[in-house]
């Protein structure tokens, strides 16, 4: 989204904010029972009580319910204990490797806003809705389930609609009011008949267990709409095809090489040569042979398919240097990306092959001499982090004419790699549990997936009975992968244990459990389960914070 679009939408909300304040001080919007959280219309309702009744009264379905609440409090205990132990791990090693920040440390890349957050594309509004509206309407069944009175419904706007919320009777649920709760009296409530005396009948308090099962419900509701959605998905993996064995995907562009001129940036694919399909890296090696010239057909990013004809300098000496990292040996001598190595010792280097070679024979410690134009730079090489005993320098150069890093992205075989997910999950891998909750922030190229609009639609395509449904196929694959990822996410976050998410509520009344067969007096141990739960709101937030910010604090004070 460019900066036109971004400053329209703040106009437009700005705007909005602007009426939604004016209305609330008339008192307007609480005439029509709708209240507000900063920007955040909450729209309330009696309406579909019929339906929750429906839904839940009866003795097999409040058996079914509390069968299936009970086993979902089995796994917010288990969703707590590897949330908490992640986030602690995820602050823990943020603050002992400090790492240099990246997109993810952007301010708008912090919370799970589609169209805001620059890895969640818009389409996933869908199911963040369908992840609170799940979340809330199980609340309310179980709360009629256990006999607590819900007191309203409704829908929550932010220009559009972002979810919903139900509101179970406080004072039942938890055993007190809460300070400063305002009741909302909504228009459809029952009236008292003229002279008759109304007696209040004593309010039924949940007990433990019941509050649990009311509280777990949400949680529970999401991993099952996480599982159906991821379900479909999967199974949609078996209903395409690639439309080739393989494509180029580049990495890096050296400055003022061919390519970059010709407008080629990193994280494009190169699909065609020619008009004829990429047989890997040798392949474009090949095609370049005795050419001035060669047409590269590639996809941007956005999906996009260009045609850009782009020089070839094949009969240039020397590789062309696309990065530099910080840090390296490279780096602290002077090596700048745009430079190109012409000689290394006493070797000259033509190509990619070239300058492979040489460094494959090298070992920690070797001093070499670097040559790129007319200068000449003396160079320690360090240990390899990737392989033993061996050299490094610490840049990365073209393995092409072009002035291009390239690699062979294998179409079969990554559609073969997100297949073969689910069965990692069954395995309950834990790497395949993280690689799941990561996928939409890694790039493809690294096993990531978010979509397959607008780039992916490219390079598939479905195949059979699938085929029917044309490239709609991989718009229904993209909303269940959304609608699966974001109830897997929000149910894994309300997991933690930290007031006022469902896990910090079930967290709560598990140390009270606990506490009371040890300690009697109430008012004590309400005491010190609170500190006990303060103290792990405090981890995490501290945590988080370190995730997010650390980085930049770190960059800031970092030594020189």
């Amino acid at each position: 989204m460019d900066m036109y679009y971004l400053t329209m939408l703040l106009y437009i909300f700005l705007i909005y904010w602007f009426i939604v304040l004016v209305l609330d001080k008339k008192g307007i919007l609480q005439r029509y029972n709708i209240s507000t959280i900063g920007p955040i219309l909450m729209i309330r309702t009696v309406k579909g009580q019929k339906l929750l009744e429906l839904l839940a009264t009866g003795e097999r379905k409040e058996s079914l319910w509390r069968l299936y609440a009970n086993f979902g409090t089995i796994l917010v205990l288990i969703a707590m204990v590897f949330m908490f132990s992640l986030i602690l791990y995820g602050g823990y090693g943020t603050f002992m490797m400090q790492p240099e920040p990246t997109e993810l440390n952007e301010p708008r890349n912090w919370l799970l806003i589609p169209g805001l957050n620059e890895f969640i594309p818009m389409c996933a509004w869908i199911g963040f809705v369908v992840a609170l509206i799940v979340h809330e309407f199980s609340h309310a069944i179980l709360s009629i389930v256990e006999k607590i009175k819900v007191k309203s419904m409704g829908l929550l706007l932010l220009l559009v609609p972002i979810g919903a919320f139900a509101e179970p009777d406080s004072e039942q649920l938890f055993g007190k009011k809460e300070s400063g709760n305002k009741e909302h009296k909504l228009e459809q409530e029952p009236v008292e008949e003229a002279g008759v005396e109304k007696q209040e009948e004593p309010k039924k308090i949940a007990t433990s267990r019941e509050r649990t099962r009311i509280l777990s419900a949400g949680v529970t509701s999401n991993f099952c709409v996480a599982l159906i959605a991821f379900a479909l998905f999967f199974g949609i993996l078996f209903a395409i095809q690639p439309v080739s064995d393989t494509v180029l995907y580049v990495y890096g562009v050296a400055d003022g090489s061919p390519a970059e001129k010709a407008g080629i940036v990193s994280e494009t694919l190169i699909t065609k040569l020619d008009g004829s399909k990429v047989i890997g890296i040798e392949g474009l090696n090949n095609a370049l042979k005795g050419k001035h010239e060669i047409s590269l057909t590639v996809l941007d990013k956005k999906g996009k398919k260009h045609e850009i004809a782009v020089k070839n300098a094949s009969e240039c000496e020397g590789v062309a240097i696309g990065t530099v990292e910080n840090g390296t040996p490279a780096a602290n001598a002077g090596l700048k990306g745009g430079m190109v190595i012409t000689r290394l010792n006493n070797k000259s280097i033509n190509s990619y092959v070239d300058f492979l070679a040489f460094m494959n024979h090298t070992v920690p410690g070797h001093e070499i001499e670097v040559q790129t134009g007319g200068e000449t730079f003396t160079i320690v090489l360090k240990e390899s982090p990737y392989y033993a005993n061996r050299g490094y320098l610490g840049i990365g150069v073209a393995n092409n004419p072009l002035g291009m890093m390239v690699v062979e992205f294998p179409l079969k075989g990554y559609l073969e790699h997100l297949r073969g997910l689910p069965a990692s999950l069954i395995r309950f891998s834990h790497g395949g549990w993280l690689l799941l909750m990561v996928m939409p922030i890694l790039p493809f190229s690294s096993g990531g997936f978010n979509s397959f609009n607008p780039l992916l639609s490219n390079l598939y395509e479905p195949v059979g009975a699938a085929a029917l449904f044309g490239t709609g196929l991989f718009f229904i694959a993209d909303m269940l992968f959304w609608i699966g990822w974001i109830n897997f996410y929000v149910g894994l976050f309300n997991c933690l244990p930290a007031i006022p998410l469902d896990g910090g509520y079930v967290f709560r009344e598990m140390l009270n459990s606990l506490l009371g067969k040890g300690i009697r007096d109430e008012k004590k141990r309400e005491m010190i389960s609170m500190v006990i739960i303060v103290i792990f709101a405090v981890v995490i937030f501290l945590s988080i914070v370190i995730m997010l910010v650390g980085p930049y604090a770190f960059e800031l004070y970092a030594p020189g």
